[in-house]
């Protein structure tokens, strides 16, 4: 073999473990934090069995159960939130129904399942379930909340 393919090979054999070194001590990028949502709508008067407050969209179609400080000071006010879901992500819940009385496959009366799968039904605890809403950011804007009986 000549000398300069020598020296070639030679100079590939002992820069390869240095170029892999540096390719590992690259710093992995964090990934992006999800853009923050923007909504404006009611803020519940009053907190709810559990002590968190609900929002209502303007929109009368979208309600969040809210989570974050100093709520309470904007509790029946028009407000504009800024904040995101704690998961970032969406919640899917359900599933297959199995028997509700044990092993046993005693059937439920139909009048008792059905109060049992209503949003707040005797299994759920008290009020309905909202998607929750974790606030970043809370600011109150001009305009006026209905009041619900």
């Amino acid at each position: 073999m000549s000398r300069p393919l020598i020296a070639t090979a030679a100079a590939v054999v002992l820069l390869a473990p240095l170029v892999a070194m540096a390719e590992s001590q690259t710093p992995l990028k964090p990934p992006a934090p999800p853009n923050p949502l923007t909504m404006t709508g009611c803020v519940s008067p009053k907190p709810d069995a559990s002590g968190r407050y609900t929002f209502e969209r303007t929109d009368g179609l979208s309600k969040y159960q809210l989570t974050g400080r100093r709520l309470a000071q904007f509790a029946g006010q028009r407000v504009e939130l800024v904040g995101g879901s704690p998961t970032g992500g969406l919640a899917v819940r359900g599933g297959l129904v199995g028997p509700q009385a044990g092993a046993r496959g005693v059937a439920l009366d139909p009048a008792q399942e059905s109060v049992l799968r209503q949003p707040g039904g005797g299994a759920s605890g008290t009020g309905p379930k909202y998607p929750e809403f974790k606030v970043a950011q809370v600011k109150a804007v001009p305009g006026t909340c209905e009041e619900t009986p």
